[in-house]
Parts: structure tokens; C-alpha cells; sequence
């Protein structure tokens, strides 16, 4: 986009915040650190509006954020509601919204999407004008909302600032990714004048990790196959598992704990979330675009950390079949 069109964009969007009143704030299904940062920093910087962050569910990892306990479910929000503006962080689909959300948000004039995902070829579900600004090379949705209040003059706490940087941090994996560009450590050095402690968020992120999740992580270990030569390796929870051990939202990246493994390129966490429902979180190192094999199955994310959801077949049948296109990829 144009510089001259896309600070007109800003612009617009700007004032479109400034005038509503009603906000729904939304992220995609099983909400991580980046989309929550950008909805409760939202939610701070504007408490003279009836602002909604809804989420399906609400993660234990999130709860360092400022703000974190206004996060509501959408059964909470009422069915009248008369909404002005949707604002949706890191996502840009409506596929990856939450089903029960959906129905909240039919009858919204205006929306606003805040993303650094692909691009996804889907329909918009917004009935009125949707302003995109989507940009595939930042690093995270943080960042990008982060510009977006820095063009548009809007003072920042520090309890903002701290959430912004988790939602970088964490979107980076501790700026060690491949989407991690010069200027974002300007951005968080930024962040951190402003007031965020870069060693609260990575003690609370990676030294915090509840008992649940090391037996998750033991379940996952005991599990992985290595296919293509130990190129790439796989692992599944069950629906047994998560009902022993606790829900998804209980999980970290696990499938980023297996690409870590030496000589990895891609991995694959397959996870029973219900009954003949599937999802699979995928991780990989460049060059090598996981993207490529969640698109196979109509799913989307970033080049190298991405994932996708299935319905109507058994966790077995699925290993069976996903194993058979993983070795059939060159």
C-alpha cells in the first residue's frame, strides 16, 4: 500500500475509534499472548468507552497482563447490545473466530482489523465498512498496534506498554524468530522507557510453567516420531489427556518445543480437542514454510507457525492420513 493511502487509512481508523462508543474487541479461536495484549491495552487506553474483550475461553498463561480480568465470555455479553465498532487483533478471518462469538456480531456498522497474518481468501463478517490494516512483515500484532498509537499521538502507561512488549516477546519467541526485523528492537526499547520490565515478562512467560504443562510436555515427548530421515517430528494429545490434565488453554507451544529439536525442520502437534474434532499446531525452520501444509488442510498463520482445525474424523484415522502427506511432501 501507498505511504500517501495508507496514513489516510490510519487516519480514518483513528477517528472511527474517537466516535464509537460501544466496542466489541475480539482475537482468534484459543486466544494466545499477542492478540490478548492488544485487546486489554485497548481496553486500558480507552476507559471512557463500553469496550467487550470477548474470548471463548480465557487462557492461565495471560493472567501477568494488565487488565486481564476484564476479559469476559461471550454468553456474558447480552443479545441486545448495539454495538458501534468491532475491533479484531490478529486474525483477519472469520473463519478463526470463535462460533459463539459470531452470533454476538452480526448487526456491527463498522470494524477495524489489526493483523500481521498472511492474508487469508475468505469473507468478510462484518456488515459494514471493515478497515484492514494488516501488515505480513511485523512481527507480531502488538507491534503493529503499537505504531498505530504512536502515529496517532495516543499516550501509552505503563501497564500498556508492559502488554505490548509481552505480545512482541512472546510472538518472537523471544526475538528469536525469523520475523524479528531491526527496528523492533527500537520498539521495545521504546516500550521499555515507557515503563514495561522485559524481565518480569520473560520470567512469568518461560519460568512460571504450571505442573499441567510438564506433564503435557511429558505426554508430547513420549510420543514424537520422527518421519523424513528425522526431518520432521510428530506428537498427539488425546481428549483423554486434556480431560485429565486440563483444557487447551492450559497449553503453551509444545510444537515450538519440538522444532527446537536438533535437525528438526518441521513439527506437527496433533491435538483431540472433542469428539472428531482435530487441531494441529505446526512449526517450522526457515526455509522450510509450514504454511504451505496447513493451507492443504484450509488452515492459515505465518509462514513458519501456523495451524489448522479439522472436524468428522477419529485421532487415529487423522495420524494415518497426516502421516501419509508429510511423507509425501519433497
Amino acid at each position: 500500500m501507498a505511504k500517501k493511502a495508507l496514513l489516510k487509512l490510519l487516519e480514518e481508523a483513528h477517528k472511527l475509534l474517537e466516535e464509537a462508543h460501544t466496542i466489541i474487541l475480539l482475537t482468534h479461536q484459543n486466544p494466545d499472548i499477542d492478540g490478548l495484549s492488544c485487546m486489554l491495552s485497548f481496553k486500558l487506553l480507552f476507559p471512557q468507552k463500553r469496550v467487550f474483550p470477548i474470548v471463548e475461553k480465557i487462557p492461565e498463561n495471560a493472567s501477568f497482563l494488565h487488565g486481564y480480568q476484564s476479559l469476559i465470555k461471550p454468553e456474558v455479553v447480552p443479545d441486545s447490545l448495539e454495538v458501534d465498532l468491532i475491533v479484531l487483533f490478529d486474525a483477519s478471518c472469520e473463519r478463526r473466530i470463535d462460533e459463539r462469538i459470531k452470533a454476538k456480531i452480526k448487526q456491527t456498522r463498522s470494524a477495524i482489523v489489526f493483523d500481521h497474518h498472511q492474508k487469508e481468501d475468505c469473507e468478510s463478517l462484518f456488515q459494514g465498512k471493515t478497515y484492514w490494516i494488516v501488515d505480513p512483515q511485523e512481527a507480531s500484532t502488538s507491534s503493529l498496534f503499537y505504531r498505530f498509537l504512536k502515529r496517532a499521538k495516543i499516550p501509552l502507561t505503563p501497564q500498556v506498554a508492559e502488554n505490548l512488549l509481552a505480545g512482541i516477546y512472546y510472538d518472537t519467541g523471544s526475538f528469536r524468530y525469523e520475523n524479528v526485523r531491526g527496528d523492533l528492537f527500537k520498539v521495545a526499547y521504546d516500550l521499555m522507557k515507557l515503563g514495561a520490565r522485559p524481565s518480569y515478562i520473560a520470567q512469568t512467560l518461560y519460568e512460571n510453567i504450571p505442573l499441567s504443562q510438564v506433564k503435557f510436555l511429558k505426554l508430547v515427548l513420549e510420543r514424537v516420531e520422527f518421519l523424513k530421515d528425522g526431518a520432521f517430528a510428530l506428537s498427539y494429545l488425546t481428549w483423554e489427556d486434556f480431560q485429565r490434565l486440563g483444557g487447551e488453554e492450559s497449553l503453551n507451544d509444545l510444537a515450538g518445543y519440538l522444532r527446537s529439536i536438533k535437525g528438526v525442520i518441521l513439527s506437527a502437534l496433533v491435538k483431540e480437542v472433542g469428539k472428531n474434532l482435530i487441531k494441529v499446531s505446526l512449526r517450522s525452520k526457515a526455509p522450510f514454510e509450514a504454511l504451505r501444509i496447513a493451507r492443504i488442510f484450509n488452515g492459515g498463520g505465518h509462514k513458519y507457525a501456523c495451524g489448522f482445525s479439522i472436524e468428522g474424523i477419529s485421532l487415529s484415522e487423522f495420524l494415518k492420513t497426516f502421516k501419509k502427506t508429510l511423507e509425501s511432501l519433497p
